[in-house]
C-alpha cells in the first residue's frame, strides 16, 4: 500500500490528525482498555513479524504495534507463537490484538480497523515446473498451506477441492514443496519472495498475483472499546508521521523482489520470432530456404513431442512409487476419490486396508538394502495381480488397497504365501488396520486416517488384524498438554512424597518423590494421564530431570535439618539409554550439594530388560558414585531371575496388584512371601506397595517384609507435611494394637 508520501505527509496529516482527533472525542468515554496490551502474531513472518535468533521480536508489525501505546504511556506486550495459536488465543480472550488479513469470514468474530498494507498470495511450485492458469487449476492437487492462514479460508470459501497439506507457517509450507510434500504452496507473496531469494530456495511463483487483500489490527467483536480505542490510535501515528517512518526502515525488506519476469520465456520469444522471420523470408529465397525451414519445424515438432512425453511421465511418477509402480499417497487418495463416488452411486459396500510389511527392518538389518528393496517390489507385483479397486504404496513398507465387500482376516483378501526375493523364500507378515467406506457422504480422507489409525493401534498391542471404532481416536487434548509441557518449561510442576517405613522400627526411613501438574487451564493432571503422553512424546527425560533435582534439593534440606531421608525417584527406559542419566544425577548432586545415599532410582522391570547390556552399564556408574537402584513393580514383567545379580541393586519393590489382595489371593500371597525370601537370599531390601489395612501389614511383617509404602500409613502429601510425618517415630506394632 504505501509508496512515497512525503510531499504531501504534512497537508494530509494535518487534514487526518484533526478527523482523527475529532472521532476519538466522540468516543464512548466508558469503554475499557487495559492498561497492558497484548499483542500476538506469527513467530515466523519475516520481514512484518519474527522472532529472531537470539528470541528478541523484530519486524514492522512489532515497531507499529510498540507505536500505538506510547502515546498514552500505556504498556504492552508481544506474543509471537505458531499463527493458529495467535488466532485461538484472539478468540479465547487470552490476547487483545493480533495483525491478520481482512475477511468476511473473520469479521463474523473480529472488528477490524482501517488497512496498513495491503499483501498478495502467490502460487509456487519447484523452479522449472509449468505455470498455474489460476487458482482453481489447483483444485485436486496437493497445496501446502499456513494452517488458518488466509489462503485456506480463500481456497474453502471459492469452493477449490485440494488436498490440504498444512504448516506451523508460510516458510515451512514452502518447504512441504522442496521435500516433495505438496505440489505447490499458496502463500504471501511479498513474504515468501524474500524468503526464497535469501534462503536460496529451489522455487518459483507459477502464476499471476492473486487475493490482494487488506491487512488490519483485529480485535474480538466483544470488545468494541478497545476496537475504538485502538482506531484512533492507528489513525494518530498514521498523521502524525510515525507509521511512514517505520515504514521507510522496513520498505527494501517488505518489498522485495528479483527481476523474474520476461526472462523466463526469452528462448522461446526468440525462438518463435526466428521461425516468423524465416517463414515471411521464404516467399523471396530459394526451394533450398524453404526446406531448411521446414526441417527446422519438424525438428520444433518432435521436440515439442518429446517434452510432452517428458511431462505425461513426470507426471504418472509424480502419482507413482518407482520401486514398485504403485501409486503413491497421494495417487491413491486421487484413485480413492473417484471409485468411492462410482462405488456408492451403485450401492456396494467397500473396504480400506493399509498394511505394514512388519519385518521390513530385520530384513534390512539380517539380508541388506538390496533384499529388503526386492520384498517391497516383490509384495507390490502381487498386490498388482490381484483383483483390487486401487492399491497404493505410502513408501517404507506401508501398503493400502481398496477392495469390494466385506473382510474378516487377512488371508481372506491377501495372498501371504512365500515370495521369492534373491534366491530365498520370504514369508510376509503384515500389521493390517481396516475401515469402511459407507454412505454417499463418505469422507475419503477420514477413512484413510482411520485405517491408519488402526493399524498404529494393532502395532501397539501386538495385533496383526485390527478394525478402527471411535475409541481408538486420539485425545485431542493430548496435543495441547504435549504443546503446553513444550512451551511453559516446568511451570506448574511440583512434586509430593509418599512416606516408606520401616517395619522393624515404624520410622519413617525413604519416600517415593512422585510428580503432579497443575496446568493453568486445565487444572490438576493425573500423573497416569500426563506421563504416558510425555513419553511417547519424546519429553519424559526433561519431566525426569526436573523430579531428580527437586529429590536431590529436599533430601539436602532433610539432611541440613537433622532428618536425613533416602528419597526415590521412577526412571524410564529413555532416561537410562537414550539420555546421559549419570551427567544429569552428578549435575543435581553438585547443585545442591546432596549426597548419594540420599538419592534411590527405581527402574521399572520393562526398562531393565530393553538392553540389559548398556542398562547395567549405567546401574554400575551410578552405584560407584554411592547412588542406590532398585527394581520396581517387581513380578509383572518377564525378566529373567539373572538379572538380579546382572544388576547392582540394593531394593526391590514389590508391585502392589499383588500386596493389596494378599490375603485374598492365595497365589499373591505365594509370590509375596517368595520374593521376599529371594531378595534376602539375595541381601536385598524389599519394600512392599500398596497395603491399605492393618491385617496385610501384620501379614508382611510376619513374612519378614523390611519396608511398606502405601495408603495405610499414609497417601502421597506436599513437603511441609512430609516434615511433620517424618518428624514422628511411631511404632508399626504400636499403630495396630492402638
Amino acid at each position: 500500500m504505501p509508496m512515497n508520501y512525503k510531499n504531501e505527509r504534512k497537508r494530509w496529516g494535518w487534514v487526518c490528525g484533526c478527523a482523527v482527533l475529532f472521532v476519538a472525542s466522540v468516543a464512548c468515554a466508558k469503554s475499557t482498555v487495559p492498561e497492558t496490551i497484548i499483542f500476538a502474531g506469527d513467530d515466523n513472518y519475516p520481514p512484518l513479524q519474527w522472532v529472531d535468533e537470539s528470541g528478541k521480536n523484530r519486524g514492522m508489525i512489532f515497531e507499529l504495534e510498540k507505536s500505538l501505546v506510547e502515546r498514552q504511556g500505556r504498556q504492552s506486550e508481544h506474543r509471537l507463537m505458531d499463527w493458529a495459536a495467535a488466532i485461538d488465543q484472539l478468540e479465547s480472550g487470552e490476547v487483545d490484538v493480533v495483525a491478520m488479513f481482512a475477511s468476511k469470514k473473520r469479521s463474523e468474530k473480529f472488528l477490524f480497523t482501517t488497512p496498513f498494507y495491503f499483501l498478495t498470495h502467490g502460487i509456487y511450485g519447484l523452479r522449472g515446473s509449468p505455470g498455474v492458469s489460476d487458482v482453481a487449476s489447483l483444485s485436486g492437487k496437493r497445496v501446502a498451506l499456513e494452517k488458518k492462514g488466509y489462503a485456506e479460508e480463500a481456497l474453502s470459501e471459492n469452493h477449490i477441492a485440494v488436498i490440504p497439506v498444512l504448516r506451523e507457517d508460510f516458510e515451512a509450507a514452502l518447504r512441504a514443496v522442496i521435500n516433495g510434500e505438496a505440489e505447490f504452496a499458496v502463500v504471501p507473496q511479498q513474504l515468501a519472495n524474500r524468503a526464497i531469494a535469501l534462503k536460496k530456495m529451489d522455487l518459483q511463483p507459477l502464476g499471476p498475483p492473486i487475493w490482494p487483500r487488506p491487512y488490519v489490527f483485529a480485535v474480538s467483536a466483544e470488545r468494541p472499546g478497545l476496537h475504538e480505542w485502538l482506531q484512533n490510535e492507528l489513525g494518530l501515528v498514521i498523521s502524525s508521521g510515525r507509521y511512514y517512518d517505520i515504514f521507510e526502515r522496513w520498505r527494501s525488506q517488505i518489498e522485495w523482489s528479483e527481476k523474474a519476469g520476461w526472462w523466463r520465456y526469452k528462448w522461446l520469444l526468440l525462438g518463435l520470432a526466428g521461425v516468423l522471420l524465416l517463414a515471411l523470408l521464404g516467399y523471396g529465397y530459394s526451394w533450398q530456404m524453404r526446406n531448411l525451414v521446414q526441417r527446422r519445424t519438424r525438428d520444433l515438432e518432435e521436440a515439442l513431442d518429446s517434452q510432452k512425453k517428458a511431462e505425461s511421465e513426470l507426471r504418472h511418477w509424480a502419482s507413482h512409487d518407482r520401486l514398485t509402480g504403485l501409486a503413491t499417497r497421494a495417487g491413491f487418495f486421487s484413485q480413492l476419490q473417484t471409485i468411492s463416488r462410482d462405488k456408492f452411486q451403485q450401492k456396494k459396500s467397500c473396504v480400506l486396508l493399509v498394511l505394514k510389511l512388519t519385518d521390513l527392518n530385520e530384513i534390512i538389518c539380517a539380508l541388506g538394502f538390496q533384499i529388503g528393496e526386492g520384498m517391497l517390489a516383490a509384495v507390490g507385483q502381487r498386490f498388482q495381480k490381484q483383483n483390487f479397486l486401487a492399491v497404493g504404496h505410502f513408501g517404507r513398507g506401508v501398503f493400502a488397497v481398496l477392495a469390494e465387500g466385506t473382510v474378516s482376516s487377512i488371508e481372506d483378501l491377501i495372498d501371504v504365501s512365500p515370495l521369492s526375493v534373491g534366491g530365498m523364500d520370504m514369508e510376509p507378515r503384515f500389521g493390517v488396520g481396516v475401515a469402511r467406506l459407507e454412505g454417499i457422504q463418505c469422507d475419503v480422507t477420514e477413512v484413510l486416517r482411520q485405517a491408519e489409525t488402526a493399524m498404529a493401534v494393532g502395532a501397539s498391542r501386538r495385533r496383526y488384524w485390527m478394525h478402527y471404532h471411535p475409541g481408538m481416536d486420539p485425545d485431542p487434548q493430548a496435543l495441547f498438554v504435549i504443546r503446553d509441557f513444550r512451551r511453559m518449561q516446568g511451570e506448574g510442576l511440583s512434586v509430593c512424597l509418599q512416606p516408606q517405613v520401616d517395619l522393624s522400627s515404624g520410622a519413617v526411613v525413604g519416600a517415593e518423590v512422585l510428580v503432579r501438574w497443575n496446568h493453568p487451564s486445565l487444572g490438576e493432571l493425573s500423573p497416569a494421564y500426563f506421563v504416558p503422553l510425555l513419553e511417547r512424546a519424546g519429553l519424559i527425560s526433561r519431566l525426569t530431570e526436573y523430579v531428580l533435582h527437586e529429590a536431590v534439593r529436599i533430601a539436602a534440606g532433610l539432611r541440613h535439618d537433622g532428618l536425613p531421608t533416602c528419597l526415590s525417584v521412577n526412571v524410564s527406559a529413555v532416561d537410562l539409554l537414550g539420555t546421559d542419566l549419570y551427567r544429569v544425577v552428578l549435575q543435581a548432586l553438585e547443585k545442591y550439594q546432596g549426597r548419594p545415599e540420599d538419592l534411590r532410582l527405581e527402574m521399572t522391570e520393562t526398562s531393565v530388560i530393553s538392553d540389559p547390556e548398556k542398562v547395567s552399564e549405567v546401574v554400575a556408574r551410578l552405584a560407584e558414585l554411592g547412588v542406590e537402584c532398585s527394581i520396581d513393580d517387581f513380578g509383572v514383567g518377564f525378566s529373567s531371575m539373572s538379572y538380579l545379580r546382572q544388576f547392582a541393586v540394593s531394593e526391590i519393590k514389590i508391585d502392589r496388584s499383588f500386596v493389596s489382595d494378599m490375603l485374598e489371593e492365595d497365589a499373591h500371597y505365594a509370590i509375596v512371601r517368595a520374593v521376599i525370601a529371594l531378595a534376602h537370599e539375595l541381601n536385598m531390601t524389599v519394600v512392599a506397595e500398596g497395603p491399605e489395612d492393618n491385617d496385610t501389614v501384620k501379614a508382611l511383617m510376619d513374612l519378614g517384609c523390611d519396608r511398606i509404602q502405601g495408603y495405610v500409613f499414609s497417601r502421597p502429601v506436599p513437603l511441609s507435611d512430609f516434615y511433620d510425618i517424618r518428624t514422628r517415630t511411631l511404632a508399626v506394632g504400636d499403630r495396630l494394637e492402638a
